[in-house]
């Protein structure tokens, strides 16, 4: 059996999912054509945090689906997320991921702070759950990542980007390659992704070439053609 599975697997060796992955500038320029922080609806603002933490973070839907507001420290010019719950990479001796979002003042609709901000201020009056995301419609519970996924894959349908191509975890595929690209060194982005030093996967799985159409987050912020 041993030597059939083996077989197998060097028959049907695991393949990537993607051979290429969308660009960031397209969602960034998405966000760039919506209305400030402050005008955009529940369901829009959502979106966009959770669209904007998964492309600063280049973490998975699970990650994103542990931040509680618990988990935070604010300071003046930056928000540090400390993720205890277990996650994928979790194993005795690996250290648990530490999500540091900076505050990005070249463009407020890019800023991951500011959106993060007007987020939970928005949801303060009904809060009852210490978890960061809430259900769009009353009684606004906490969400599963199927949810949150959704909300990735709906975000990537407003930046007509093809999601039957492209799923939720595009979005690390796109900001890590999208980091590589612009010159950021590979320890800064297994750092940020959570992948350690030796790791292969970048490599094998991430590195994609990006399809053309139209220090980390700023490295991808700042690329963005503002009209």
């Amino acid at each position: 059996m041993v030597r059939l599975l083996k077989a197998v697997g060097r028959s049907r060796p695991p393949a990537p999912r993607y051979n290429s992955t969308w660009d960031v500038d397209l969602v960034l320029s998405l966000f760039q054509s919506w209305q400030t922080n402050d005008q955009l609806s529940l369901k829009f603002l959502t979106l966009k945090l959770a669209g904007l933490l998964a492309l600063i973070s280049a973490q998975r839907v699970q990650t994103l689906h542990s931040i509680t507001i618990s988990s935070m420290q604010i300071q003046l010019d930056k928000v540090e997320i400390y993720i205890s719950a277990q996650t994928k990479t979790s194993k005795p001796g690996y250290k648990q991921p530490c999500i540091v979002l900076m505050k990005y003042p070249h463009d407020p609709k890019l800023c991951v702070v500011s959106a993060l901000a007007e987020y939970m201020s928005r949801t303060s009056s009904y809060r009852k759950h210490d978890q960061l995301f809430l259900s769009l419609e009353l009684p606004h519970n906490n969400v599963n990542k199927e949810t949150i996924s959704r909300w990735l894959k709906m975000l990537l349908a407003e930046a007509k980007i093809d999601t039957t191509i492209y799923k939720a975890h595009s979005f690390r595929h796109a900001s890590t390659s999208k980091a590589f690209g612009r010159g950021i060194a590979t320890d800064v982005i297994f750092s940020a992704a959570g992948w350690s030093s030796k790791s292969a996967t970048f490599a094998r799985y991430y590195n994609k070439k990006i399809e053309v159409k139209n220090v980390y987050s700023n490295a991808i912020l700042n690329q963005v053609n503002i009209q």
